[in-house]
């Protein structure tokens, strides 16, 4: 194998999947029934990683909110979306995602251009 012909290949390989990276954490019911408040929200592990991690993607990253199909699922996904925007996050990069997740979680995905 020719090593200065797939160079070139490995290297855009490389860069593709590494901007393509995704990090996604979970959410659940119970960790969302305690009181909240900014700093309680903000203390939440799988809040917390997804803010530090949308502030290491850079400014394009979208932080993706996927919700279980019903009306209380829907709801949760806007008030975590709330909270993400008091918290720093532009409201215009927090998309709220239907999907076919079961209603006793949230999963929160941050999604690097």
């Amino acid at each position: 194998m020719n090593m200065t012909r797939s160079t070139p290949c490995l290297v855009l390989l490389l860069l593709f999947a590494t901007s393509a990276m995704a990090e996604e954490w979970t959410l659940t019911a119970s960790e969302w029934s305690r009181p909240r408040s900014g700093e309680r929200v903000r203390a939440m592990q799988p809040v917390n990683e997804a803010i530090n991690a949308w502030h290491a993607a850079g400014p394009d990253a979208i932080v993706l909110l996927r919700h279980s199909s019903g009306e209380e699922g829907s709801l949760w996904a806007a008030e975590l979306k709330d909270w993400l925007v008091a918290l720093g996050v532009p409201a215009e990069q927090v998309e709220i995602v239907p999907a076919g997740i079961p209603d006793d979680r949230l999963e929160i995905e941050v999604e690097a251009p």
